[in-house]
Order: structure tokens, then C-alpha cells, then sequence
């Protein structure tokens, strides 16, 4: 959904509240009711005096219909699920610190300069930093 998806809807709940009908709503905010149904379908750009002019005529506030549209599009985005990564993707992972070269199970100085040659994003040591 993008925003004109979500302010055409944030529109329309406000409208059922209000009660009225597209065309009262056109006539009453001055706006095209041809004009009006394409912005509702979102099938064109909605323009801030547009908002404008349907927030007075519902009787809220222009950001009220915005923060609706913004609420609608995070509800959606909540319910995507998370993509997993390509069956062919390989998944490397880095201390985030130099381990103690006294246990032998973890990685090496040695390992951790290998590290962070293959990652350019990786943490550099403390000695080369300037």
C-alpha cells in the first residue's frame, strides 16, 4: 500500500463516520466529484489543499487524516512476513570484539584479522585505529 492507498482510505473511514456520501462530500468541499472518485480509488495524487478542504468538511484536522493514512500503512507493513533468506545465501557472523586468545574454542587473533578483512564493515582492533 503507499500513501495515496492509505490517505484515500484514511478519507473514506473518515467519510463513513460523517456519514456522508461522495458526491455530498465533493459538493460541500468544493473539490470535482470526478476528481474525487479517482482520488479515492487512488488512481491520482491527493494534494495538500485537497486534504485541506475534506479535513474541514469531516470535521477533523489535515494531519489527523495523514497520522490515519501513516497508521494504516504500519499495520500493513506489520503483517508482511519477513522474507528468509535464498536457499543459496550464506549467512556469516563476527564477534563483535577480539576474543581472549586463553580459550582455545573461541577464534584466534589470527581468526579475527581474517575477519575483518572479509567484512570491510567489521569492527577494525583498537592498535590500528587512528
Amino acid at each position: 500500500m503507499d500513501m495515496n492507498e492509505a490517505t484515500a482510505k484514511a478519507i473514506a473511514a473518515e467519510r463513513a463516520i460523517a456519514g456522508i456520501t461522495v458526491r455530498e462530500l465533493a459538493k460541500r468541499s468544493g473539490i470535482p466529484e470526478s476528481s474525487l472518485n479517482r482520488v479515492l480509488g487512488a488512481q491520482r495524487d491527493i494534494k495538500v489543499n485537497q486534504i485541506h478542504k475534506l479535513a474541514e468538511v469531516l470535521g477533523v484536522y489535515p494531519h489527523e487524516i495523514i497520522e490515519h493514512a501513516e497508521n494504516l500503512m504500519d499495520r500493513e507493513q506489520s503483517r508482511r512476513p519477513t522474507p528468509a533468506p535464498a536457499d543459496d545465501a550464506v549467512v556469516v557472523t563476527f564477534p563483535a570484539a577480539p576474543p581472549d586468545e586463553d580459550d582455545e574454542d573461541e577464534p584466534t587473533e589470527r581468526d579475527y584479522h581474517q575477519m575483518a578483512a572479509l567484512d570491510p564493515g567489521y569492527p577494525p582492533d583498537a592498535e590500528n585505529e587512528q
